[in-house]
């Protein structure tokens, strides 16, 4: 198996390692990266709940871009591939666009912010990528 490691039982995805230590150093950069201020302090309320829709969404768009999948296979272990993927971020930016509008931020602050989250996310991805790929 080149691609995933083995713990006993459990089978674990690179990806999955990748991508979970991507948004942990992503939480903790940001909290040390921005100032306090209202932008800072509403991306750090909802980061956890962004990741918790990107993900349920990408787990269960199988069901929607491939139902015929769900008689043939387990459908648990399936995923939505990159449409699930791209699924979750238009959700998750149809949550926070709601959220910046209920609570009021300023929509600069807010596309600020929100960049400064994707760029911080991508280095952090393609640092840990390297990383865990070259120790493994």
């Amino acid at each position: 198996m080149y691609d995933a490691l083995q713990v006993g039982p459990f089978t674990i995805q690179y990806f999955w390692i990748i991508s979970i230590s991507s948004f942990i150093a992503t939480y903790f950069i940001l909290d040390g990266l921005l100032k306090e201020t209202t932008a800072k302090k509403f991306m750090k309320q909802h980061f956890w709940t962004v990741v918790f829709i990107i993900f349920i969404t990408y787990k269960f768009s199988v069901v929607l871009f491939y139902p015929q999948l769900l008689l043939t296979n387990r459908w648990l272990f399936l995923t939505g591939g990159n449409n699930g993927i791209y699924l979750g971020l238009c959700l998750s930016l149809i949550f926070l666009l709601r959220n910046m509008v209920r609570e009021r931020i300023v929509f600069k602050h807010f596309v600020c912010g929100l960049l400064i989250l994707t760029t911080v996310f991508l280095g952090a991805f393609s640092l840990v990528k390297f990383i865990v790929l070259s120790v493994m």
